[in-house]
Protein backbone atom coordinates (compact mmCIF):
# COMPACT_ATOMS: atom_id res chain seq x y z
CA UNK A 1 0.00 0.00 0.00
CA UNK A 2 1.85 3.32 -0.71
CA UNK A 3 2.74 5.38 2.18
CA UNK A 4 1.04 7.24 4.45
CA UNK A 5 1.16 11.49 3.42
CA UNK A 6 2.76 13.96 5.97
CA UNK A 7 0.50 16.74 4.74
CA UNK A 8 -3.05 16.01 4.79
CA UNK A 9 -4.24 17.17 1.22
CA UNK A 10 -8.11 17.39 0.84
CA UNK A 11 -10.03 14.65 -1.75
CA UNK A 12 -13.50 15.71 -2.71
CA UNK A 13 -15.67 12.62 -3.34
CA UNK A 14 -18.27 12.60 -5.47
CA UNK A 15 -20.18 9.23 -5.32
CA UNK A 16 -24.24 8.41 -5.31
CA UNK A 17 -23.81 5.04 -3.84
CA UNK A 18 -23.66 4.95 0.09
CA UNK A 19 -21.75 2.12 0.73
CA UNK A 20 -19.03 2.92 -2.17
CA UNK A 21 -18.53 6.33 -0.92
CA UNK A 22 -18.52 5.35 2.70
CA UNK A 23 -15.81 3.11 1.61
CA UNK A 24 -13.33 5.41 -0.32
CA UNK A 25 -13.73 8.31 2.27
CA UNK A 26 -12.46 4.96 5.01
CA UNK A 27 -9.78 4.39 2.50
CA UNK A 28 -8.35 7.99 2.30
CA UNK A 29 -8.74 8.96 6.00
CA UNK A 30 -6.71 6.01 6.55
CA UNK A 31 -4.28 6.94 4.46
CA UNK A 32 -4.04 10.52 5.79
CA UNK A 33 -6.45 12.98 3.61
CA UNK A 34 -8.93 15.03 5.02
CA UNK A 35 -12.45 14.41 2.57
CA UNK A 36 -14.72 16.70 1.40
CA UNK A 37 -17.94 15.65 0.79
CA UNK A 38 -18.54 12.54 -0.14
CA UNK A 39 -21.68 14.57 -2.52
CA UNK A 40 -24.09 12.25 -3.67
CA UNK A 41 -25.27 14.98 -7.00
CA UNK A 42 -23.97 16.99 -9.05
CA UNK A 43 -25.69 19.90 -7.53
CA UNK A 44 -24.18 19.38 -3.85
CA UNK A 45 -20.68 18.48 -5.70
CA UNK A 46 -20.58 21.91 -7.55
CA UNK A 47 -21.88 23.81 -4.37
CA UNK A 48 -19.02 22.18 -2.12
CA UNK A 49 -17.04 22.91 -4.86
CA UNK A 50 -18.23 26.76 -4.45
CA UNK A 51 -17.02 27.15 -0.59
CA UNK A 52 -14.00 24.45 -0.46
CA UNK A 53 -11.01 24.37 -3.11
CA UNK A 54 -9.82 20.45 -2.73
CA UNK A 55 -6.70 19.52 -3.84
CA UNK A 56 -7.62 16.60 -5.79
CA UNK A 57 -11.29 14.73 -6.12
CA UNK A 58 -12.50 11.22 -7.02
CA UNK A 59 -15.39 11.29 -9.37
CA UNK A 60 -18.04 8.46 -10.00
CA UNK A 61 -19.17 9.04 -13.71
CA UNK A 62 -22.70 7.99 -13.58
CA UNK A 63 -24.57 10.01 -10.41
CA UNK A 64 -28.44 8.73 -10.12
CA UNK A 65 -28.45 9.01 -14.06
CA UNK A 66 -26.75 11.98 -14.60
CA UNK A 67 -23.40 12.57 -15.45
CA UNK A 68 -20.97 14.20 -13.88
CA UNK A 69 -19.10 16.27 -16.58
CA UNK A 70 -20.32 19.71 -15.05
CA UNK A 71 -18.06 18.76 -11.91
CA UNK A 72 -15.21 17.69 -13.93
CA UNK A 73 -15.25 21.02 -15.82
CA UNK A 74 -15.29 23.51 -12.74
CA UNK A 75 -12.00 20.91 -11.19
CA UNK A 76 -10.05 21.75 -14.59
CA UNK A 77 -11.38 25.27 -14.62
CA UNK A 78 -10.10 25.29 -10.92
CA UNK A 79 -6.97 23.31 -11.70
CA UNK A 80 -7.64 20.17 -9.40
CA UNK A 81 -6.64 16.75 -10.80
CA UNK A 82 -9.48 14.42 -10.97
CA UNK A 83 -9.47 10.21 -11.33
CA UNK A 84 -12.87 8.60 -12.09
CA UNK A 85 -13.50 5.42 -10.68
CA UNK A 86 -16.26 3.62 -12.70
CA UNK A 87 -16.78 0.59 -14.69
CA UNK A 88 -17.27 2.69 -17.98
CA UNK A 89 -14.80 1.94 -20.46
CA UNK A 90 -13.04 4.79 -22.62
CA UNK A 91 -15.40 3.72 -25.20
CA UNK A 92 -18.85 4.19 -23.25
CA UNK A 93 -16.96 7.65 -22.58
CA UNK A 94 -16.19 8.79 -26.05
CA UNK A 95 -18.35 11.64 -26.24
CA UNK A 96 -17.42 12.98 -22.82
CA UNK A 97 -13.68 14.19 -23.19
CA UNK A 98 -12.79 15.40 -20.19
CA UNK A 99 -13.85 12.03 -18.54
CA UNK A 100 -12.15 9.58 -20.99
CA UNK A 101 -8.94 11.60 -20.60
CA UNK A 102 -9.32 10.67 -16.85
CA UNK A 103 -7.37 8.17 -14.85
CA UNK A 104 -10.09 5.85 -14.22
CA UNK A 105 -9.40 3.76 -10.79
CA UNK A 106 -11.73 1.32 -11.74
CA UNK A 107 -15.46 0.08 -9.85
CA UNK A 108 -14.53 -1.67 -7.88
CA UNK A 109 -12.29 0.58 -6.62
CA UNK A 110 -8.96 -1.12 -5.56
CA UNK A 111 -7.82 0.66 -2.52
CA UNK A 112 -4.25 0.50 -3.74
CA UNK A 113 -4.46 1.89 -6.95
CA UNK A 114 -6.92 4.72 -5.72
CA UNK A 115 -4.30 6.09 -3.47
CA UNK A 116 -1.24 5.31 -5.69
CA UNK A 117 -2.66 7.47 -8.46
CA UNK A 118 -4.00 10.19 -5.69
CA UNK A 119 -0.26 10.37 -4.87
CA UNK A 120 1.11 10.67 -8.22
CA UNK A 121 -1.78 13.46 -9.44
CA UNK A 122 -0.95 15.36 -5.65
CA UNK A 123 2.56 15.58 -5.96
CA UNK A 124 2.19 17.74 -9.75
Amino acid sequence: MPRRIATPYVIMIVEDEFLIAMDLEITLRSAGYEVLGPAHTVGMALALLKAERPDAAVLDVDLAGQWVTPVAEVLQAMLVPFVVASAFSPADLQAEPILRKAINVGKPTSSRRLLSELEVITQK
